[in-house]
């Protein structure tokens, strides 16, 4: 599995039991309330220490998500060009690819050094023409990148793509993706916004509960 190079930007975007992981792995000795920014801070912090000591750090990441990211996966084995899509929470998308090398030829030919990722949404999975999209710059030698998803959506694909003088030739499409949908008392929650929560919710210590996830997971909701 290829190492990851983890900074402050992917650490945000990942859940705490998977911070909780990576600093059991690094040796790090988390209090049992211990906030998911101070967390985050000193797996920083060893990451620092680590390069002023001269030494080289390859954290390994060893969730299910890292490993799809990170293998040699199947599209690989074949010489042609794909796009692959992984859900990695309702908010994050991973997007990796494969370019042959007859594109990849074809490419370098074209003096085209950037592409792009296309992210298109649809109201029902056999929608042909987008609501909407928008583009991801990308590099031709790339290979993998993480999406944020807006709320609201119900499909979505990726198309990889590059634009010369306003001609769009698209190398490859991923399959159309059913965004997962949550409870709207979730998916609307903000502190001190609980109209919608039951007394009998309330007593449960509900409130306080969607408060930590929001915290620490507010990019999940609209």
């Amino acid at each position: 599995m290829e190492n990851i190079e983890i900074n402050r930007a992917y650490l945000e975007t990942l859940s705490y039991a998977d911070l909780l992981k990576i600093a059991d792995d690094n040796g790090i000795d988390v209090p049992a309330d211990l906030s998911r920014g101070f967390l985050i801070g000193e797996i920083i912090e060893i990451i620092d220490e680590n390069k002023k000591a001269g030494d080289e750090i390859d954290m390994m990441i060893s969730d299910s998500m890292t490993a799809m990211e990170s293998d040699d996966l199947s599209l690989r084995t074949f010489n042609s060009t794909e796009v692959e899509v992984v859900l990695r929470n309702p908010a994050w998308a991973f997007v990796y690819w494969n370019i042959s090398e007859s594109d990849r030829i074809s490419l370098e030919k074209a003096f085209i050094s950037q592409m792009v990722l296309r992210v298109s949404f649809f109201n029902a999975k056999e929608e042909i023409k987008p609501d909407e999209y928008f583009d991801v710059q990308i590099s031709k030698d790339d290979s993998g990148q993480y999406v944020l998803l807006p709320a609201g959506k119900k499909f979505f694909m990726v198309d990889l793509l590059f634009n010369i003088d306003g001609i769009i030739d698209i190398l490859s499409s991923s399959k159309t993706i059913e965004m997962p949908a949550g409870a709207e008392v979730l998916s609307d929650f903000r502190p001190g916004k609980n109209e919608n929560v039951s007394e009998i919710l309330k007593l449960s210590g509900f409130n306080k509960l969607l408060l930590e996830h929001y915290k620490n997971h507010r990019e999940s909701f609209s």
